[in-house]
């Protein structure tokens, strides 16, 4: 038996949102070992028990605690995989790790994912990590199994991490699947989809109840300096087949009865032709359902006649990056090849075929001015005014592998360490927040994410003011057309002390 650990979740009462969503980087994992005849388990840590907290080492997890997770794996396992998909998750997973090494020591611990593939060196720097895989993990993981019981040497694994005689070895990713169409679905039976259904707690909003995410493609072409994306997949992308997209939405709800989709890619609409034949696919297919690019598109994707076919074909949300509303910014700053213009045109089109609209800001950047968040404030306002129902300024963390993480670094501001590690834990917390901007503090730039906010909604007040009134009714009858709605709600109940689903008095 090959176990896949999902570990439990960082949280805090004033999280925007935490999220509790299938792993599906585990899910394809499974799917590949198992096609292989291998016997493989899910452990979702967080779906499994998402309504329970408690304390860790000053912090607070939800889900599984670490001897409950301990319980659920056999003893005798080939080999256990650890996801370590974020930077201010690591000391969660490795404390996980060394937990289950004293009591398993003979079972090898692999992790995986972005943190993991972006700082091989030092998660194996703890004894009780004996590798790590690399990126795209399907081909590698297999591979790794055979190598584990001795069929294979470790230094033919393409995109491996391990230790050969105390001594770290890195075969550097070279190859990635070209024809995502031969990698196998996700296995979804191995998680618990009827709590993520209960949880209500996606990465968008969530239109009907039997809801799950997906990816048609991965990578990115594009090279943002505050992302680590380009050093993951090395900047190449791929797209699966409209077909094979459509495929796996049938099997979805033949399968679980799946109703609505939420696409995790980094760039699902980048090609207009590939989005205008998967939307002909679900038209002509009648396959009556609701789906959204939750993890936002570029602007300039969003063109008129793309997102007619997108609401022909049952999309209700389109989340636009714009980063910033300042030319400086983007060009000088974050390297974002983006015109704003593009910005007011997605908003505008998106507003005419009556879907609903966000858009991305992030604040506190190395080398961020304070006239230049007042621009992406007043850009917000603008297209508030536009039509866009909803806006998200996030403030800036560094990314290990990213530009900017690499140039903190350098200047001393930084460093890769546990006390970094530990001190970004709050992510998204509304209260904490830490500024990488030499010109704003850190309580001016929790101030000025909330003048963003406070002048988005006003000016939406005063021009939609029954949508404005309409989201407030959403929020109390547990309702979620936006994104806004769902973290207001969260928020809300857990400030009464309500579990979700019970009714506001």
């Amino acid at each position: 038996m090959i176990v896949l650990i999902n570990p439990p979740q960082l949280y805090s009462p004033t999280q925007e949102t935490a999220g509790v969503v299938p792993p599906l980087g585990l899910a394809y994992l499974a799917a590949a070992l198992s096609a292989e005849g291998y016997d493989v388990k899910i452990i979702d840590a967080v779906g499994e028990c998402y309504w329970k907290n408690f304390e860790w080492e000053g912090h607070r997890l939800r889900g599984l605690n670490f001897d409950e997770i301990l319980q659920r794996i056999p003893p005798d396992s080939r080999w256990i995989g650890v996801s370590n998909l974020y930077t201010f998750a690591f000391l969660v997973s490795a404390s996980l790790a060394e937990y289950i090494r004293k009591r398993l020591p003979k079972v090898p611990i692999v992790f995986g994912g972005a943190h993991s593939t972006i700082m091989p060196q030092y998660t194996l720097s703890r004894d009780y990590i004996d590798a790590v895989v690399l990126s795209e993990g399907e081909i590698s993981a297999v591979q790794l199994t055979q190598a584990f019981d001795g069929e294979i040497p470790f230094n033919q694994i393409d995109g491996l991490a391990y230790r050969d005689n105390g001594e770290t070895v890195i075969n550097p990713k070279t190859s990635f699947i070209k024809d995502l169409d031969t990698v196998p679905f996700p296995r979804r039976g191995l998680l618990p989809m009827e709590n993520y259904y209960n949880a209500r707690e996606p990465h968008g909003n969530i239109c009907l109840r039997k809801w799950t995410t997906m990816i048609a493609s991965r990578g990115c072409p594009y090279g943002c300096t505050f992302c680590n994306t380009p050093e993951i997949w090395q900047r190449r992308w791929r797209i699966r087949s409209p077909e094979n997209v459509v495929e796996e939405i049938k099997q979805l709800k033949d399968d679980f009865g799946i109703e609505e989709i939420h696409f995790e890619d980094e760039n699902l609409c980048l090609r207009k032709d590939w989005v205008l034949k998967f939307c002909q696919l679900l038209i002509d297919g009648n396959l009556n359902i609701m789906w959204q690019p939750s993890n936002g598109i570029r602007a300039e994707s969003a063109v008129d006649e793309t997102v007619s076919a997108m609401k022909q074909a049952g999309c209700t949300n389109i989340t636009i990056a714009a980063e910033s509303g300042s030319p400086r910014v983007l060009k000088e700053v974050i390297n974002k090849a983006l015109k704003l213009e593009a910005v007011e045109t997605a908003v505008a089109a998106i507003h005419k075929h009556k879907l609903k609209s966000a858009v991305y800001f992030m604040l506190g950047l190395p080398g961020e001015k304070k006239s230049d968040v007042f621009k992406s404030i007043a850009l917000a306002g603008k297209l508030a005014r536009q039509g866009a129902n909803e806006v998200d300024f996030s403030i800036f963390s560094p990314l290990p592998g990213s530009v900017l993480m690499k140039k903190l670094v350098e200047e001393g501001r930084a460093e890769i360490s546990e006390d970094f590690f530990d001190h970004i834990t709050p992510h998204g917390d509304m209260l904490n927040a830490d500024s990488y901007s030499e010109y704003i503090s850190d309580i001016q730039v929790i101030l000025l994410k909330y003048t963003g906010y406070a002048w988005f909604y006003f000016n939406r007040l005063i021009f939609y003011p029954f949508s404005v009134i309409g989201s407030f009714i959403n929020v109390l009858k547990d309702r979620q057309t936006t994104k806004t709605e769902r973290v207001l709600r969260t928020v809300l109940m857990r400030l009464l002390g309500k579990s979700r689903g019970e009714k506001i008095e």
